[in-house]
């Protein structure tokens, strides 16, 4: 106990002393690395600043040298001879640079030209731009400007001054690493400010940020460069300076030191955290060190106690322990585990001898189960000893050692299970028995337990319910069978006699008589039968006894009325034929008396109003032909729509259906119908759009439009107006006929579409007609498939509306779909 205890006290010092040499060079290596990272931060900002300042610089440069190049081309221009206009056109040319305000020209006897924005005092301004390098000159004040020169020789070999005025606030612009940017006059006095601020009365540019223009001045005359120390406010910035290469300007470009507070606190935080991080658990580890050393003396002794308090458990159970090593295939069993398998001791041997103490069928099976059990699963099989009637239930996992990787060893116990597998089947057998039992009965049956939980039911029991294979399961609780069967009971009815039985009407239409019985342990018993043929014959023999007492009632009733519609069913088709006979001869005679002399009277009326054969002498005589003409073809249109309301009504009438253009049928009848609405000034006009080819009966959709629009023409008051409108439906299409005439009464509508039915009214006395047209039009697109509806309002015109279907595949009928275009379009 000695060795282990000094042992484990000279780790704890080593890890001490480890500790804290560690803590110091890592702390060592933690302050470099922050100054380093300080260092180069204040670096970067200050060569970011300069490259800054440098880029600026060489912006303004170009624009600029841009500028001279304009002053170049105007002083060329103005050396040649021309007038005062002229120059002046040439100065205005010098302010087409973007960077430009103002341009003008300083000639000898201080006559100025101007164009644009100059300041006032422009000898002042040349003085300056001529007495500057380069000729530029930056001027500070109220109105800030940079002023570039050039002499101009003059035709009259006097010498000029041309000037260029640039806004130096178009000229600067910041770089994106600056914050701000400023350009300033040869002694550091502002210009302008990036982004824009008033200058008016400013100190000098590097008064602004604390810092001393002379220095400023000397870094920019010596190439340029930056400088720390600025500050904006109460942040502490860097200034880059750069001198223009071809101006006396400089240019400011001022940003950020680089190090933010936050951002340094950050950085102190991050290490902080990487230091005191790694410290704070190389001490906890100790501690714990420390701690687990002295938990380690305790769990030496418990260990040792657990192991012999085990080592008599198992003993006295009957079990045994087995340990096999997949590495090398050797398998330890215990003594007690020896002795199930016929053995006198514990024993140690390989894997194929222990599978030759098993019987034949089980070694394959245990042999496969340890295989698997090595990828982290478990040993759980029974298996049988060789020439023994012992059954042993084999349990174990996988255990890692220091001997073997993870899975490569595995231990468990040895049950002996050889009671228990009897137990089982003789239970089973008993079971199977009643279960055949049960499958043999023709009624349901189900066992429930005194909890009232399923424990036994057949087939028939899940077959009268419609239960699915595999929903029922033991144990499911009374309630829940009872809802899941409950979706095939559609009425359950008490039996009068006894209260633990009842009848069942299930709703596949079978009759089920159940009773329920309570079992001398509590439990229940359900047997239902199926009497759904006594059901049916109880109901047929009540109907054939309802039905024989009706039959008797009806019989006497019927004898007497058939004997009476005998006689009447005799009479009406004596009068029923005799009318039908006389119709159609009358027709038939109409047909042709009718027809053949008024086709003579319409003939030579057309002929006597053309004056064929000469003039006839008077006018009259011409106006008398004429209305013997339209008198004639009135009378002749009236007979063909009596005719063919017959042909209707008797279902003769047949539609010759073809593919046609609805738009093409509706232009002609507006054409036909155009000279009567002329004679009343009527506007007669056609809204269709694109409408689709449908199957229809040519002559007959004619004849609709002709009828709706003639009744429409009739009914308008004179200056009025007729539309014919044509929309598409999603079976077909929707044609509309509206006026805007004398309208219908809303109580007269149900009459119209009647044959021979007029509307009589105080508006309508004036105009003549049969009352066929409508009942036509109307018959006619019915027996098309449409429907045709009215809507008047009286005063103020009517529209009528039909559908006509696309195709003719069912002629006559009708359906929603035209019924709901019918009325969106009237709507």
């Amino acid at each position: 106990m000695d060795g282990p205890a000094s042992g484990r006290a000279r780790l704890s010092r080593l890890v001490l002393i480890f500790l804290i040499v560690f803590a110091g060079v890592f702390g060592t290596v933690i302050w470099a690395k922050l100054q380093m990272e300080w260092t180069s931060a204040r670096a970067d900002a200050e060569n970011r600043q300069a490259r800054s300042a440098a880029f600026i610089a060489e912006s303004v440069s170009g624009r600029l040298s841009e500028i001279r190049g304009a002053l170049s081309f105007a002083a060329a221009s103005l050396a040649r001879p021309g007038d005062e206009e002229g120059q002046l056109a040439i100065v205005e040319a010098v302010t087409g640079s973007s960077y430009v305000s103002g341009a003008a020209l300083w000639l000898p006897d201080s006559t100025p030209l101007t164009a644009g924005s100059v300041p006032a005092d422009l000898a002042a301004a040349a003085d300056a731009a001529l007495g500057g390098p380069q000729w530029v000159a930056g001027i500070a004040g109220d109105t800030t400007h940079v002023v570039l020169a050039a002499p101009v020789p003059l035709p009259d070999r006097r010498v000029g001054t041309l000037l260029a005025f640039a806004s130096p606030s178009e000229l600067i612009s910041a770089d994106r690493a600056a914050r701000i940017a400023v350009l300033t006059d040869s002694v550091g006095r502002t210009l302008a400010l990036f982004p824009e601020a008033p200058v008016s009365g400013a100190p000098l540019a590097a008064e602004r940020f604390g810092l001393q223009s002379s220095d400023v001045r000397a870094l920019g005359d010596s190439g340029g460069g930056a400088m720390t120390g600025a500050r904006l406010g109460e942040t502490e910035q860097v200034l880059g300076v750069a001198r223009l290469r071809d101006a006396p300007l400089y240019v400011y470009a001022v940003g950020p030191a680089g190090l933010d507070a936050m951002a340094w606190n950050m950085t102190l935080i991050f290490h902080a955290l990487l230091f005191f991080g790694p410290l704070f658990t190389a001490i906890a580890f100790y501690v714990v060190l420390l701690m687990q050393t002295g938990a380690l003396k305790k769990a030496e002794a418990r260990l040792r106690d657990s192991e012999r308090r085990f080592r008599l458990a198992i003993e006295g159970a009957r079990c045994g322990v087995w340990d096999w090593d997949l590495e090398t295939d050797a398998v330890f069993i215990t003594d007690s585990f020896a002795r199930m398998l016929g053995l006198d001791d514990a024993a140690s041997m390989s894997g194929a001898e222990f599978l030759q103490l098993l019987s034949n069928e089980d070694r394959s099976r245990l042999r496969t189960a340890i295989r698997a059990a090595s990828r982290a699963e478990e040993v759980d099989l029974e298996v049988r000893a060789q020439n023994l009637a012992v059954w042993v239930q084999m349990r174990g996992r996988p255990l890692a050692t220091d001997g073997a990787g993870p899975g490569r060893r595995l231990v468990g116990v040895a049950i002996d299970v050889t009671e228990r597998k009897g137990a089982q089947k003789r239970v089973l057998a008993a079971e199977t028995r009643l279960r055949a039992a049960l499958e043999s009965m023709t009624e349901s049956f189900a066992l429930w337990d005194s909890r009232r939980r399923l424990v036994l039911w057949n087939r028939k029991f899940r077959d009268f319910f419609n239960l699915p294979e595999g929903s029922l399961r033991a144990g499911m609780a009374y309630e829940a069978v009872e809802a899941a069967a409950s979706g095939s009971i559609a009425n359950v009815h008490a039996s009068e006699n006894d209260g633990e039985s009842y009848q069942m009407e299930l709703t596949d239409g079978r009759w089920l008589h159940y009773s329920e019985r309570q079992t001398a342990d509590g439990g229940l018993v359900s047997v239902g039968a199926d009497i759904t043929l006594l059901k049916q014959q109880q109901g047929e023999l009540r109907d054939n006894q309802e039905r024989l007492r009706q039959s008797y009632n009806e019989l006497e009733t019927s004898s007497q009325q058939i004997r009476e519609l005998a006689r009447s069913h005799h009479e009406e088709k004596l009068r029923a034929e005799e009318a039908n006979r006389s119709k159609s001869e009358f027709l038939a005679n109409m047909s042709h008396e009718l027809r053949t002399p008024l086709n003579a009277i319409i003939g030579f009326s057309e002929m006597m109003q053309k004056q064929i054969f000469g003039p006839l002498g008077h006018d009259r005589y011409i106006e008398y032909a004429g209305d013997i003409h339209n008198s004639g073809g009135l009378l002749l249109s009236l007979i063909n729509d009596i005719l063919d309301m017959s042909k209707i009504e008797a279902g003769k009438m047949s539609l010759q259906t073809e593919p046609l253009d609805p738009a093409a049928v509706i232009d002609q009848c507006i054409r036909l119908i155009g000279a009567r609405a002329q004679e009343k000034s009527l506007q007669v006009r056609a809204e269709c759009g694109d409408l689709p080819e449908i199957d229809a009966d040519p002559r007959a959709l004619k004849q609709i439009l002709l009828n709706l629009m003639s009744n429409a023409v009739k009914f308008t008051p004179e200056g009025g107006r007729v539309v014919v409108r044509g929309f598409e439906a999603a079976d077909g299409i929707v044609l509309q006929v509206a006026d805007t005439g004398i309208g219908i009464a809303e109580e007269d509508l149900p009459r119209l579409g009647r044959p021979f039915e007029q509307i009589e009214s105080q508006h309508s006395k004036s105009y003549q007609g049969s009352g066929l047209g409508l009942a036509l039009s109307k018959s006619l697109v019915e027996l098309h498939g449409g429907e045709l509806r009215i809507d008047s309002v009286l005063g103020k015109g009517t529209t009528i509306s039909f559908t006509i279907p696309r195709h003719q595949d069912q002629p006559g009928g009708n359906d929603n779909g035209d019924t709901s275009a019918v009325n969106e379009a009237a709507e």
